[in-house]
């Protein structure tokens, strides 16, 4: 259809505002959803649960567990007879090794983060030299085995005790690699001199 020109700017001038209008309100619509996606983007999401941490029971973890209860009390079992055979002079620590002071002092017991320099001598229980050690450790740190460690604080500066110390809370499931062996309780000559 041919429409003369006269006419057709007419209703070109007349479909321009609304064709502006159109294109106003496009942008204005497109400004508020990208403005909307911005804002619900910065919200930050609760943290999830490691793939690796459920909340289910772990049953190899709990008979590994009951295992090394069993462990630890024939070890103590075993240790009690020792003891009852060897000296009655032994008290046994709450943490489940044996001790006995040799030579006792008076003064100040050590706290934590406290230098102390200590030589001890390790024999099996059934009474083979393993080694003897001078080492400085500072209480606290764990430098040293457990057994030791809790010896000391109960000590004073100058004194000496004999321990029996159960593998758990000395060289371990492991040993030392070197001189003791993995499941090993030891007998330690301890001489705490500051």
């Amino acid at each position: 259809m041919f429409f003369p020109t006269s006419l057709a700017l007419p209703i070109f001038v007349s479909i321009l505002p609304v064709q502006i209008e159109t294109a106003v309100t496009m942008k204005l619509s497109g400004l508020f959803i990208l403005l909307f996606i911005v804002l619900t983007s910065c919200v930050k999401q609760a943290p999830q649960l490691p793939a690796n941490k459920g909340t289910q029971f772990d049953s190899t973890a709990m008979a590994l567990v009951q295992v090394n209860e069993r462990l630890i009390e024939a070890e103590d079992s075993l240790l009690n007879k020792y003891v009852s055979k060897s000296d009655s002079n032994f008290v046994k620590h709450k943490t489940g090794f044996w001790y006995k002071l040799n030579h006792q002092v008076t003064g100040t017991k050590p706290k934590a983060n406290v230098n102390c320099s200590v030589n001890y001598s390790v024999y099996t229980l059934g009474g083979d030299f393993l080694f003897n050690k001078d080492e400085e450790i500072i209480i606290g740190k764990k430098q040293i085995i457990t057994g030791i460690e809790e010896a000391l604080l109960m000590m004073h500066p100058g004194e000496k005790a004999t321990l029996i110390v159960p593998w758990y809370l000395a060289y371990g499931v492991k040993g030392n690699l070197k001189e003791v062996g993995p499941y090993t309780s030891i007998v330690l000559f301890l001489n705490y001199y500051k």
